[in-house]
């Protein structure tokens, strides 16, 4: 019987991810109300993340920068000052408003917050200043602070790095979701930045028939692209796969990955990304854990799959997208996880191994969940 279906690896994938320890409880349900996130808009704990071109304001120090409600009234005005009928029937797609998205409260807080029905705590909210002009987009930055450009995140507290992707991904979605999918119409944000809907009128004017706005559908709602990161095993649970990308640092290495497809489980994905990959097949699959990467919404989600028999771990590359794939020991896996690194960064010094991702990435979650579970043997 394979190790993944013997009942042992339940227990071991929980734990706080970075990108996904929020301390901001997301309350949904209150985003429908225009009266509550007016309250919790304009109130004097409110915290504001701004960021421009997906670059959240940073203290000096390299934290984010929350700004207060009246540092960023002449950008948002009233936010919430109309109901969202009254929003539908008013749209004007000449005058658009800045994305603004209402994150949640944070209902620990040690400070006085605002009270929302039976709830009370410190409001986040998102602004994106994509379409500000420079001298408004350096207003903000004050005592140190600056919009510091990066291609991925990793420096932030666990808790600061989940406030800034939930920040991230939805003014992302809004920003790709301007225009109505299905008739190309100007659309309009509402429930806080967590819906958009194509309305009947522009300006006044009718417009022609959407599909819509009859009936409920997905492309009114936030995106998250589900994506596997997959650590095959030996048949005999000594060795596990991994692979290069061809534009990757030198005898850097990594978990196989891909999308998963529509109609695919991802047990089957797992096998399917494994098999075009490197043409090893893998039979047994258990889901370890997940972790949320807001580049620019996706799930990824760490699988591990075992090899039937040994003559399933042959290479053969049926997809020609990897540099490289290749069996390594378990051993010489565990020294390169006490290493790890972002690709970007030089390896620890000293250090001569094979190169693998740091401990706040997936594939190294899912890499140290098949050595713990195989060592169980």
């Amino acid at each position: 019987m394979s190790h993944l279906s013997n009942g042992l690896f339940g227990a071991q994938n929980i734990y706080d991810p970075y990108f996904t320890t929020n301390p901001v409880t997301r309350l949904s349900f209150l985003r429908q109300s225009n009266t509550l996130l007016q309250k919790a808009s304009q109130h004097p704990s409110a915290k504001y993340l701004c960021l421009q071109n997906f670059n959240p304001l940073r203290t000096k120090e390299g934290s984010l920068q929350y700004l207060p409600y009246d540092a960023v009234r002449p950008i948002v005005g009233e936010p919430y000052g109309q109901s969202e009928a009254e929003e539908t029937k008013n749209f004007n797609s000449s005058s658009r408003k800045p994305i603004l998205v209402f994150l949640g409260l944070d209902l620990e807080a040690k400070t006085a917050g605002v009270n929302l029905d039976s709830y009370s705590g410190i409001p986040y909210f998102a602004l994106d200043l994509s379409r500000q002009d420079e001298a408004t987009i350096s207003s903000l930055a004050s005592s140190g602070s600056s919009f510091v450009p990066t291609r991925v995140e990793l420096g932030f507290s666990y808790q600061e790095s989940s406030i800034y992707a939930q920040a991230r991904s939805f003014i992302d979605w809004n920003q790709r979701n301007a225009f109505c999918s299905s008739c190309g119409s100007p659309t309009l944000s509402i429930h806080g930045g967590a819906k958009i809907i194509c309305p009947p009128t522009d300006n006044g004017v009718k417009r022609g028939s959407c599909p819509i706005r009859i009936g409920l559908h997905n492309t009114a709602f936030p995106r998250t692209d589900p994506t596997l990161i997959a650590a095959p095993v030996s048949a005999d649970g000594k060795r596990v796969l991994l692979g290069r990308g061809k534009r990757w640092p030198p005898n850097y290495f990594s978990c196989l990955s891909g999308f998963v497809e529509p109609a695919e489980s991802l047990e089957s994905a797992t096998r399917r990304e494994v098999y075009e990959e490197a043409g090893v097949k893998v039979g047994d699959v258990q889901i370890h854990s997940s972790q949320a990467w807001p580049y620019p919404s996706t799930l990824l989600m760490g699988t591990i799959g075992q090899c039937k028999e040994a003559s399933d771990e042959r290479i053969t590359y049926p997809e020609q997208e990897l540099d490289e794939a290749r069996w390594f020991e378990f051993g010489e896996v565990k020294e390169a996880l006490d290493h790890g690194h972002a690709m970007w960064e030089d390896p620890p010094k000293g250090y001569t191994g094979i190169r693998v991702p740091g401990d706040k990435l997936m594939a190294h979650r899912t890499l140290r969940g098949a050595l713990k579970l195989f060592a169980r043997r």
